[in-house]
């Protein structure tokens, strides 16, 4: 007996093996990354921490840039974390307003608890569902000061 795996496209390639190139050139864009080779390193350096780097590096790497870079790695998925939560519950708080606007205690549990904001809770929504950019968390980093406030003109010189 013949037992057959079935291969699943996802993405933004799913139709590409039934459509061809033809698909590929009419229907996708390709996203151009608005950040160069640096940018992109101080990016994931934030998001990912120490991870970005191999194990040659890290052994080599001195114990104290180790230790900031981790730093400001939980620092920044601790702001990133309540920014998502901050959007959840203002996503949440306007549909609720707007389906129960004649309602008292709606309006009171929303002045009540509108903003609140849980540091140890650990958001499971993706940027994507948030319609939270790429761009917007690069804004947002600079604004809680994790990059750098010259980050947009940093070039790969430096």
């Amino acid at each position: 007996m013949t037992t057959y795996q079935k291969v699943i496209y996802d993405g933004r390639f799913g139709a590409y093996q039934k459509y061809g190139n033809k698909f590929q050139k009419s229907q996708v864009q390709f996203e151009k990354d608005q950040f160069n080779a640096y940018q992109n390193f101080l990016y994931k350096r934030a998001i990912f921490g120490l991870s970005v780097y191999g194990e040659e590096e890290l052994s080599k790497m001195h114990w104290d840039k180790r230790k900031r870079i981790e730093k400001v790695h939980t620092r920044c998925q601790s702001i990133l974390n309540v920014w998502k939560q901050e959007l959840a519950n203002k996503t949440v708080n306007n549909t609720l307003s707007s389906l129960f606007w004649h309602s008292s205690l709606v309006k009171d549990l929303l002045d009540k608890f509108a903003t609140d904001t849980d540091p140890e809770y650990i958001s499971n929504l993706q940027f994507k569902d948030l319609g939270i950019s790429k761009q917007d968390v690069v804004n947002k980093l600079i604004q809680e000061k994790i990059l750098p406030y010259n980050f947009h003109q940093l070039n790969e010189a430096i």
